[in-house]
């Protein structure tokens, strides 16, 4: 049998000790590393998470700005009238009337009784007739007018007014803003003149019927004119 001495099974002890030693802190090592590196990981994946939540997040408010500036407008624009389209850039009430003493009275009147238009208005007719006399110079294409205005169907409903909300409604005269019978219609008009206007259905919306508006439908209006303001390049 082979006989080892005492000292060598003291150093072959010692040195399985030391290797297991050496095993186990290559192991500690291992796992610590491998802690780290998952926790590096779990950072980056949060990183990305948060850029991504920020960007969506964005991208969202920068949509809901744009939707909602347009529905403000839109809103903005069905409360001016929905009678007469939208007004345009440069169509704006001027800060300071022309004549405000002229504009004060014609804001304070009573609104006008409109006598419905008949039912057996032609077509293509626009007739106007001034029931209250303005002053100064009539109005030429280019300028903006400020009104008040009642409109009315031939069954007498009203279906569209300005004064019940104090919201004078303002127009640049002859440039498509509005439909063809107004534009037509208040030429030459004069600032506190009220004019009544008996517009044929193709001078208003012909065939293509309104919230309140029946297709082919004459229309009549009496229209207040609070200010004409010419073009800001004369």
């Amino acid at each position: 049998m082979l006989r080892v001495a005492h000292g060598e099974y003291a150093r072959a002890f010692v040195g399985t000790e030391k290797r297991d030693r050496q095993r186990a802190a290559r192991l500690d090592k291992a796992i610590a590393e491998n802690a780290a590196a998952k926790k590096a990981r779990t950072r980056r994946t949060a990183l990305r998470v948060g850029v991504a939540t920020i960007v969506i997040i964005g991208g969202l408010f920068l949509i809901s700005r744009l939707v909602g500036d347009n529905g403000s407008d839109s809103a903005a624009t069905s409360a001016t009238t929905s009678t007469t389209q939208a007004p345009i850039l440069g169509a704006t009430i001027p800060e300071t009337f022309s004549d405000p003493s002229l504009a004060k009275e014609v804001e304070g009147r009573t609104p006008p009784k409109t006598t419905p238009p008949p039912k057996n208005t032609p077509k293509d007719a626009v007739v106007t007739k001034t029931l209250i006399k303005g002053e100064g110079d009539g109005a030429k294409d280019g300028d903006t007018l400020t009104v008040h205005y009642v409109g009315k169907l031939s069954d007498g409903t009203t279906f569209d007014e300005s004064w019940s909300g104090k919201r004078p409604f303002p127009v640049a005269l002859g440039q498509g803003q509005v439909i063809q019978g107004w534009d037509e219609g208040l030429k030459g008009v004069k600032i506190g003149e009220r004019r009544h206007l008996i517009i044929g259905s193709d001078k208003a919306y012909g065939a293509s019927a309104q919230s309140r508006i029946p297709a082919n439908s004459p229309l009549a209006f009496d229209v207040d004119v609070i200010d004409i303001t010419p073009p800001a390049d004369k």
